[in-house]
C-alpha cells in the first residue's frame, strides 16, 4: 500500500469523524447548549459553521483533492462558508452573524493544521516500492 492510499484512508476516517460530530450536534448537543445557555449562545449558534468548513474541506480532499495543498483545500472550504455567511442577508429568514465568520475562519485554521499534520506524517515516512 503506497503513501497516497494510506493518506486517503486517514482523510476518509477524519471525514467520518466530522460527520459523527455533525450528527451529535444535530441530534441533541446543540439543543442542549441552547437550552442551558440561551438562544443567543455564540457557541451553539456558530459551531455548525466551524464543522461545515471541516466537512467541506474533507469531502473535497477525499473526492478530488489528494494532490492539492492543505492551504488550498482549507482556504476553499473557509471561503465557501464566509461567502455563504455574507450572502445570508439576501436569503429570506437568514441573518448575518460576524461570529459565524469567526467560527468559519477557526474551522479553516483547524482543518489546515489537521491536513498539514497528516501530510507531514506521510511525507516523512519512506515510500515502499
Amino acid at each position: 500500500m503506497n503513501a497516497i492510499s494510506k493518506r486517503k484512508k486517514v482523510h476518509l476516517i477524519l471525514l467520518v469523524l466530522a460527520l459523527a460530530a455533525t450528527a451529535c450536534m444535530e441530534l441533541g448537543f446543540r439543543a442542549y447548549l441552547f437550552k442551558h445557555y440561551g438562544h443567543d449562545s455564540i457557541l451553539a449558534g456558530s459551531i455548525p459553521n466551524f464543522i461545515a468548513v471541516v466537512l467541506i474541506t474533507l469531502i473535497y480532499t477525499v473526492v478530488k483533492g489528494e494532490n492539492e495543498s492543505s492551504l488550498k483545500m482549507s482556504s476553499m472550504g473557509c471561503c465557501i462558508m464566509v461567502f455563504y455567511e455574507l450572502a445570508q442577508p439576501l436569503i429570506a429568514g437568514r441573518t448575518f452573524d460576524v461570529f459565524d465568520i469567526v467560527a468559519s475562519l477557526m474551522g479553516g485554521l483547524f482543518v489546515f493544521c489537521l491536513l498539514t499534520i497528516v501530510d507531514h506524517y506521510f511525507k516523512s515516512s519512506p515510500l515502499k516500492p
